[in-house]
């Protein structure tokens, strides 16, 4: 499946990347490098960048449109929750019922059983917003979990693909055979959330007023 970037900014280096997770000067962000958890796919050459979102849960509005059901909604509750199980429920959302209080936007799409995620965030790293696309075509509750799941991988900050086709966050996936976090989507995870996994102090949020960048990521089967 062709992964096509829309942008192309990378910030890595700014937000994420720097000489490990020792102790903070005045002002500093707790973070973490690619080693400090192993193994994962931080360095991957699928991956663009990490980004994280400044606390959660993080706020999810599901589309009410012609294709929604309470159904489907359940069934990518179920993708989301692999994350919240696998972190420990580090990582968390909630529903909401307003779009306009909502962080992540979810859509299903029933011309496609492919995914796409896309996010606005700042330079520092912190994301601001993303819509989520799942496809439906077929409505095989195996392929919508999966999906789900990767693309909410997406949107919580993995901007990018693993190349082992073992992870949940390889960029195509086997219909019919459902996907499960592995220890190196786990990691690669973690690695945007030092200060959750390794108990250290909370990184401030985003000042409002700088600019937003965009990317997108799309996903598909075979």
């Amino acid at each position: 499946m062709q992964r096509r970037w829309l942008y192309g900014w990378l910030i890595g280096a700014i937000a994420l990347f720097t000489n490990g997770c020792g102790g903070p000067q005045s002002g500093q962000l707790w973070i973490c490098n690619a080693e400090t958890f192993q193994p994962n796919y931080v360095r991957s050459p699928e991956m663009e960048r990490l980004l994280r979102w400044s606390r959660f849960p993080v706020r999810v509005y599901f589309e009410k449109d012609e294709n929604y059901s309470e159904m489907l909604q359940s069934i990518a509750l179920q993708g989301f929750d692999q994350w919240v199980e696998a972190t420990e429920m580090k990582v968390r959302y909630q529903v909401v019922d307003s779009k306009e209080d909502a962080q992540i936007v979810v859509k299903f799409r029933p011309d496609t059983r492919d995914g796409k995620t896309n996010y606005r965030y700042y330079t520092n790293g912190e994301l601001a917003h993303a819509d989520m696309y799942i496809g439906i075509r077929g409505n095989n509750s195996v392929d919508i979990r999966s999906v789900a799941a990767h693309e909410f991988g997406h949107a919580l900050g993995i901007g990018g693909h693993s190349i082992n086709p073992e992870d949940m966050m390889y960029p195509t996936y086997t219909s019919g055979v459902p996907l499960r976090i592995t220890e190196r989507d786990l990691n690669t995870l973690k690695t945007a959330y030092c200060d959750l996994f390794l108990q250290r102090g909370r990184a401030p949020a985003a000042p409002p007023n700088e600019p937003l960048l965009h990317g997108t990521i799309r996903c598909g089967g075979h």
